[in-house]
């Protein structure tokens, strides 16, 4: 038996598809890498070693400085309802507030009693010069807002101002006990150079309450203001100037606080 082999062309010599050396392309960080092998390895760890170093001792805050560009103006009118609050205390402010420049968006909100209006700045923006320029358009606004209603209260979020640590008291006393050891813990704490300002929060504030016969008020022709008053000007401790006793001098008071409640009942 006898086979053929037919082949169609020529087997070309050599191998013609691989381009010539001299006219091969090379990146230089490369082959530079490749060829000083030791010198790339050393840089690489003393590179490792001083982004360490940096990372250990870099500055670190938990709460850092964050400047935010918004700016609140708060009202209060108790009793008022919400379409009254925003015709008669939000839209008079918004039409001076508008006149701002640099404001990037404002809404507001009006609520029973409640007013709010949150200014958006543009970033780049002076906080405090707008704070001036904010306040100086609310004066204006102010012979405009009604007689009764508060002060408004101009106020931007302040970082450095929230508390950085809370402590909590606790244990099987009564609440006005519990606050008078809060308030000598507040003193204590208050007294280390790096503390800044202690708030006291929970507990109940004691108070007297007065109950009226509105009967009585109407024959003697007598408003709640009258009552209120002559209150006011019993429950005061009333300096007396000093007197002079030979070489000493001593100073003279009234004392007029109330310790108990009985009292109150003989206010003419």
């Amino acid at each position: 038996m006898s086979s053929t082999t037919h082949t169609n062309g020529s087997q070309p010599e050599g191998n013609s598809s691989l381009p010539d050396p001299a006219e091969r392309k090379e990146f230089w960080i490369s082959s530079f890498s490749i060829k000083n092998r030791t010198s790339v390895l050393v840089l690489i760890v003393l590179i490792a070693v001083m982004g360490l170093v940096s990372y250990l001792t870099i500055p670190k805050e938990n709460f850092p400085s964050i400047n935010v560009p918004n700016i609140f103006v708060v009202t209060t009118y108790p009793g008022v309802s919400p379409e009254d609050m925003e015709s008669l205390v939000t839209r008079k402010l918004e039409d001076e507030l508008t006149n701002i420049s640099d404001i990037k968006q404002m809404t507001s909100t009006s609520s029973e009693g409640y007013s709010s209006i949150n200014m958006e700045f543009e970033p780049n923006v002076d906080i405090e010069d707008a704070l001036q320029k904010v306040r100086e358009k609310v004066d204006l606004a102010k012979p405009e807002l009604p007689d009764d209603a508060e002060e408004p209260i101009v106020q931007e979020i302040n970082f450095s101002e929230f508390p950085i640590m809370n402590v909590n008291l606790s244990g099987e006393y009564d609440e006005v006990i519990l606050k008078e050891i809060a308030e000598d813990l507040q003193d204590k704490i208050e007294a280390i150079p790096s503390v800044l300002g202690v708030d006291l929060t929970g507990g109940l504030e004691r108070e007297v309450q007065v109950d009226v016969d509105l009967a009585k008020l109407k024959y003697y022709n007598i408003t709640f203001g009258d009552i209120i008053n002559a209150i006011a000007l019993e429950n005061v401790t009333i300096p007396g100037g000093d007197i002079s006793v030979g070489t000493k001098k001593f100073l003279l008071r009234v004392p007029g606080q109330y310790e108990e409640t009985d009292p109150i009942e003989d206010i003419v």
